[in-house]
């Protein structure tokens, strides 16, 4: 009956002792490790004996049906014959001070990945600071440690908002559908350190927004990755187009007299019903400013309907030359960034890379940010959103 609770928790080596049961759990009575006797602290001499034990310590080790574990460990003293001092051996099933074993380590980080510090706080009976602790000292950017992997690689890079208009980067392996890293800010700067650590030659694709500062931070850390301008943010830009011309012709052309729908000029044409479609026409007869900007937002969505790279390619030229041609300045500026960009558009043909994958975990991420009530500082919020994505209780270091 003790062998087995030995190997149900991962006690081997150590003597198990009486288990009783109580209303804050069940209390298994632990003996310290049978090792050697070891050297003196303080002297260094090898002439010891044992010297009683100390007082138990209770520390809570896991979960079994629904009830907390603890361990009531009584660990051996030792007095040495040289210099007559005693001490406490050594053991490695927790920290010192610590009110949790290694594996309760483990497992409060477990429930902290869907939980605020104050609901694991409170179930576990320890504070935020001892959980800060515990989060910053195992969790760091090599937790996840995808990156070590064999094959190619394809990065998803985005950005989205740890508070207010305070920005981080998130990296992702898009086609494997990994998070690589969380990173501390959107400084260009942090996202170049860690992109020198990704080997070279394996990045094969790096999908992005239409950033230039990313792009060309891209292409000096990764010369030989084709970059990807991803999908929706090319719609998306887009639709701001469309929606900014919508707004001057509202407010400037006819002095906000006239209120013009927003969304159903935003939705794409093969969504819209048959009055839906007279009603846009109506409106492009109604206000011409808008005509040449619904045009080309739904010829960019016509782009990515395209099944080869050739065809896609002759579509953007049509696009780009219609846009360059207007006498409309914001037509033409919006020409000169699709020429800029038309190479990493057109490479999105070429496997098919987006970043939903990294639009997703930013779903998830805003789940984690409500989950914890929010986090106000910077180093404990990318630890936290990290942790989440943690495949297993094997990433913990103190497993």
């Amino acid at each position: 009956m003790r062998n087995g609770t030995t190997t149900l928790l991962g006690l081997e080596g150590y003597r198990i002792g009486e288990t009783r049961q109580n209303d804050k759990g069940i209390m298994v009575e632990v003996m310290g490790r049978r090792c050697g006797l070891g050297q003196c602290p303080w002297c260094g001499s090898a002439r010891l004996y044992r010297h009683g034990f100390c007082k138990p310590r209770r520390l809570l080790h896991g979960w079994l049906h629904g009830k907390k574990v603890y361990l009531e460990l009584h660990r051996q003293r030792f007095r040495c014959r040289d210099c007559g001092k005693s001490f406490t051996g050594e053991d490695r099933l927790a920290r010192r001070y610590s009110r949790l074993t290694r594996k309760g380590e483990g497992e409060a980080l477990w429930q902290l990945r869907a939980q605020s510090f104050a609901q694991v706080g409170r179930e576990l009976g320890v504070g935020y600071g001892t959980l800060r602790r515990l989060l910053e000292r195992e969790i760091d950017e090599e937790t996840l440690g995808y990156i070590g992997e064999e094959g190619a690689i394809y990065l998803g890079i985005d950005e989205h908002s740890f508070r207010h208009q305070e920005m981080v980067y998130t990296v992702t392996e898009v086609k494997k559908r990994r998070v690589l890293a969380i990173l501390r800010d959107d400084r260009i700067a942090t996202l170049k350190q860690f992109l020198v650590r990704i080997p070279k030659d394996r990045v094969k694709e790096a999908c992005i927004d239409m950033k230039e500062s990313l792009r060309k931070a891209v292409e000096e850390v990764l010369p030989q990755a084709k970059v990807v301008a991803d999908p929706f943010h090319v719609v998306a830009d887009a639709n701001k187009r469309v929606d900014e011309a919508r707004r001057i012709e509202q407010d400037v052309q006819w002095k906000r007299k006239v209120k013009i729908p927003r969304m159903i000029l935003l939705i794409g044409g093969d969504k819209l019903g048959q009055t839906q479609r007279e009603r846009v026409a109506h409106l492009q007869g109604k206000y011409p400013g808008l005509q040449g900007f619904y045009w080309a937002k739904e010829k960019v969505r016509e782009l990515y309907q395209q099944t080869s790279r050739e065809a896609a390619r002759k579509l953007l030229e049509n696009i780009i030359f219609n846009l360059k041609s207007s006498d409309d300045g914001e037509m033409i500026r919006w020409g000169n960034t699709l020429k800029r960009w038309s190479e990493p558009i057109l490479n999105h043909f070429e496997n098919g890379t987006t970043n939903a994958y990294t639009e997703g975990c930013h779903t998830k991420i805003k789940m984690l940010k409500r989950l914890s009530y929010g986090l106000k500082n910077a180093q404990v919020y990318w630890r936290k959103m990290l942790l989440g994505f943690v495949p297993s209780r094997s990433c913990f270091h103190t497993i």
